[in-house]
């Protein structure tokens, strides 16, 4: 924003032709103004501070490596909760399958004719 006059976008690209120089054309894109690198394959935008890619096949952007990480990390700890989880039943279940193995023993013991 300091850099530029105003009414300056405040992204510009460039391209190489011919030993020179030539800024590339942007157009707004939903309403945000965007340049399409030939180079990358990708429409690229401001974002911020940052500049997001998009891929034009798709309409699908490119994540930054720090939105990736943050995804693995949040799939990580709900993976480690699931594992958690899983083992509290497993070992309700065997608390269970315990007591109901010394029920079925006292019924047996308590039924006539068993020996005591």
């Amino acid at each position: 924003g300091d850099v530029y006059p105003r009414g300056t976008p405040r992204l510009q690209g460039l391209e190489l032709a011919d030993g020179e120089y030539r800024p590339l054309e942007s157009r707004l894109v939903d309403g945000e103004r965007t340049i399409r690198s030939a180079v990358l394959g990708l429409d690229v935008r401001a974002d911020g501070e940052l500049l997001r890619f998009r891929d034009a096949a798709t309409g699908r952007d490119v994540r930054h490596r720090p939105e990736v990480e943050a995804d693995e990390e949040r799939a990580r700890a709900a993976a480690e909760r699931a594992q958690a989880q899983a083992r509290q039943e497993a070992a309700a279940r065997s608390a269970a399958e315990a007591r109901v193995a010394e029920l079925e023993a006292a019924l047996r013991r308590s039924q006539p004719g068993h020996p005591r």
